[in-house]
């Protein structure tokens, strides 16, 4: 009951997740009617139409009869010119002074290299101007706006109140003009993303319309909402009376032709051009947000690549952005980045924000806002989710190599369960983020799709498999040991009980055997195979165990009462536990790391530092079994350092590059102390191998566990050298022998081969020379101190790893006796039980 309502609760928090309800709500604040919108609309229109450049103009005392654009209004009209200023001082810098002037009076009359198409994104620092330093709080009026107007709450929406921040900004643009309009303007939406110092969350964001003058790259957007129609007014925010009848020209024929298709359709959008990020309605509650106007300039790419020999020629930069949009496999240059300064005023709150860059900052400081086409974007998206691909298909691939290798119960006991565990969780959230995002991203579909089924499946089929055999092997070990530490009662009790006793029960008589007589009368052909047989008593058969875990194999076999005995495992039932754990587990940390999205910048940054570290921190469990088991080796190494450099690379696209897909800004510090910490870990999984699991471990710290590689001394007395040697024989005393009684070669080798012994391997039939410490080395002669002097080399911790001695006195190589206790911990020899690695 409880695994089916955890799953219920997963399915309700995936549908509200990635299935959000969308509510349509008025545009301007209540329930229009259709009639009533167009009937707005084209008001809105008329006065687009009959309007002139200066009809704006707060110290003549010029208004508009548009929404925002009254003087009941109260909005900050008065900054308008010093924000167009401000443009235009841009405008000069990086058009050149001569260029920017002359754009302004009518066109230009040379090609300048520039994107004609801007679909792409720029993001860069803002600092706040000295304009608006008088409006602290928004002054708009907003009962005089629209009265009647029910909001939520008063306090405004995207006031950014602080001093510096950050800004995003995503242009989408088509190809094709409108028909009849000028081939120098096109209609551009943008999508911003703007954060600050004092910002507690995501940042604004806000979805902006308006006009791009390809012949200079010019660009001005603005929001359109309940309280301020901005695509209608927004010819008149131009720099000149030139571009705003260039811009008033396109607009006209625009959305003239979007309030067609509004009254032609029968369930038309309210507002087309909404500010909210979604491009649909404002939500649930209506509340008042801060309208944003914004002029971007596009810098021209003056390198000599893409300039003529007249110093204003454009065609290669032209031929690189059609063979972007429609590639057809021609060499071209790399194309160059997009670059471009803002100016981002609101007329309602009265702040104005512009780019940090040039002339009033070093290009040191910042240079304005960078990025690249879409095109690139996409391209690049796509070669690194091919990269993404080939790492997640390296990765399941290095842990089917150590699911073969660990094959036995011995192999998978040495593994630690977390440690898989933890690896297991990071492909399926690799799955789980990516299959959301591809079908979110156009441009990434079919990559981020191949890359999130891999990590997913992988996840799924031979992680939690491996992780259910690693479990049941190790549950079986947990089991066992509790009922060593705590046997049961009743085979501690004694019969003291004054109960007559049984009596025994009376032999049952064997079957009589019948002869079988052939012709001659000679007992002579055996019985059938189907025949009842004379043992066949109905008593259990009894079986050699087929692997080393030999409690527990007599206790399946054991016969079990009503009353206790072992409990068959369900696999089943275990493999259903793990799987909604395993899920439970991933959706939550899935869950916690969308919240996280919303977290203040600073604790959004330590959340993800902190998930990473966690991530790389795979390797601890299994140093730390290897301690508490006294095990040398558990992983493959390729699987090992494979795993690790694999899950590094991904992090290390984005600590160190900067042109990331996800535009998150390096911190190569924090990726060098994540790169030393996993190969710290690596290194402590080398030095256990080599040196030993507690190399590092003080006494009494650990379970005290078998030592396999002891000291050997030669007092048989003692018992402390293995069986199967002759005291009396030495090195130098066999190559003595051996060289048919050379009396001369044994001396000369009896003092360098002292000290050491051989063995027969019962594994592989070689002979193994195992150093042996002298008995007599305890005794203060000079000739035991120079033994013990020479002998203390050999006895080392690496001499002693070549050899390995049972508790049943058993002496073997370290590689063999270790290869066959993969596969069953008895002794080769007297198949007495081994302590496992």
């Amino acid at each position: 009951m409880a695994n089916r309502r955890a799953a219920v609760l997963l399915a309700i928090v995936f549908f509200l997740l990635f299935f959000p309800q969308e509510t349509q709500q008025p545009a301007f604040g209540k329930p229009f009617e259709p009639d009533q919108i167009l009937a707005r609309e084209n008001a809105a229109l008329d006065v687009l139409e009959t309007s002139r450049y200066g009809d704006l103009d707060p110290e003549k005392a010029r208004w508009l009869n548009l929404t925002g654009l009254r003087e009941h209004d109260r909005f900050a009209w008065e900054l308008l010119e010093g924000v167009r200023e401000v443009a235009k001082e841009q405008r000069r810098y990086l058009l050149s002074e001569d260029v920017g002037n002359r754009s302004l009076e009518g066109p230009v009359g040379e090609l300048l290299p520039l994107y004609k198409n801007v679909s792409g994104t720029v993001r860069g620092n803002w600092v706040r101007s000295r304009f608006g330093e008088s409006y602290a709080s928004p002054h708009a009026n907003l009962s005089a706006i629209e009265p009647g107007s029910s909001y939520a709450t008063r306090p405004y929406h995207r006031n950014i109140t602080g001093t510096y921040g950050e800004v995003n900004v995503w242009f989408t643009e088509k190809d094709h003009f409108e028909t009849g309009s000028n081939d120098s303007i096109r209609v551009v939406r943008a999508d911003l993303d703007i954060t600050d110092e004092k910002n507690t969350g995501e940042g604004w964001k806000m979805r902006m319309h308006g006009v791009h003058y390809l012949d200079t790259g010019s660009i001005v957007v603005s929001t359109t909402s309940e309280k301020f129609e901005g695509i209608f007014a927004l010819p008149h925010f131009a720099l000149s009376n030139y571009t705003f009848l260039t811009a008033k020209e396109l607009l006209n024929r625009t959305l003239h032709e979007a309030v067609k298709h509004q009254r032609e359709e029968e369930h038309f959008p309210i507002n087309p051009w909404s500010s909210a990020s979604d491009g649909t309605s404002e939500g649930i509650f209506l509340v008042p947000h801060c309208e944003v106007i914004a002029y971007f300039q596009q810098s021209p790419n003056w390198s000599p690549a893409f300039v003529g020999k007249d110093g204003h020629n454009q065609k290669v930069l032209s031929d690189i952005e059609s063979e972007l949009r429609n590639p057809q496999g021609q060499d071209h240059p790399a194309a160059p980045p997009l670059s471009m300064s803002m100016v981002l005023f609101s007329p309602d709150c009265g702040f104005v924000l512009q780019s940090k860059g040039p002339p009033k900052f070093t290009p040191k400081e910042w240079n304005h806002l960078t990025g690249m086409k879409i095109e690139t974007v996409y391209s690049r998206g796509r070669n690194h989710a091919l990269l993404l691909a080939i790492i997640v298909t390296a990765q399941v691939y290095l842990m089917i190599e150590q699911m073969k290798y660990a094959t036995t119960p011995s192999t998978r006991s040495r593994i630690s369960f977390y440690t898989i565990a933890m690896l297991s969780l990071g492909d399926g959230f690799t799955g789980m983020a990516l299959l959301p995002a591809a079908m979110v991203l156009d441009g990434f579909y079919l990559p981020f799709l191949t890359v999130g089924f891999i990590a997913f499946m992988g996840a799924s089929f031979f992680d939690v498999k491996f992780l259910l055999d690693i479990s049941t092997i190790q549950a079986e070990e947990r089991s066992r040991l509790q009922r060593q530490q705590h046997p049961p009662a009743s085979s501690n009790r004694t019969s003291t009980s004054a109960s007559p006793q049984p009596q025994p029960a009376a032999p049952v008589p064997p079957a009589p055997v019948v002869p079988i007589v052939n012709a001659a009368g000679a007992d002579t052909l055996p019985l059938p195979v189907t025949a009842p047989r004379p043992d066949m008593s109905g008593a259990a058969a009894v079986f050699i165990p087929s692997d080393q875990d030999i409690d527990a194999e007599n206790e399946t076999t054991a016969p079990t009462t009503t009353t206790g005995g072992p409990t068959p495992r369900d696999p089943t039932a275990e493999l259903k536990d793990l799987y909604i754990k395993f899920y439970f587990t991933l959706f939550v940390t899935f869950i916690i790391s969308i919240w996280a999205t919303s977290w203040p910048a600073t604790l959004r940054s330590v959340f993800t530092n902190a998930m990473i570290f966690l991530y790389l921190s795979a390797w601890i469990p299994q140093i730390h079994r290897n301690v508490m088991r006294n095990c040398r080796k558990a992983l493959l190494w390729k699987f090992a350092v494979g795993q690790s450099l694999l899950r590094l690379v991904p992090v290390a696209y984005f600590y160190c590059l900067k042109d990331n897909i996800l535009f998150v800004e390096p911190d190569r510090r924090a990726f060098l102390v994540l790169a030393a910490w996993v190969w710290l870990q690596l290194w402590v999984l080398g030095v256990q191998e080599v040196l030993g699991p507690r190399v590092f471990v003080k006494e009494g710290w650990a379970p005290p566990a078998y030592e396999y590689h002891p000291v050997l001394r030669d007092d048989v007395e003692e018992g402390v050298m293995p069986i199967g040697f002759t005291s009396s024989t030495s090195l130098a005393d066999e190559e003595a022998r051996g060289d048919g009684g050379n009396t001369s070669f044994s001396s000369s080798s009896k003092g360098k081969d002292k000290g050491k012994r051989i063995f027969d391997c019962a594994i592989c039939m070689q002979q193994l020379e195992v150093p042996v410490l002298s008995s007599s080395s305890s005794s203060g002669s000079a000739d035991a101190g120079t033994e013990s002097t020479a002998t203390g080399l050999g006895t080392g911790l690496l001499a002693r790893r070549q050899y390995m001695v049972t508790p049943c006195r058993h002496i073997f190589h370290t590689a063999c006796l270790e290869g066959a206790m993969r596969y069953r911990l008895q002794c080769p020899i007297c198949r007495e039980t081994l302590p496992p690695l």
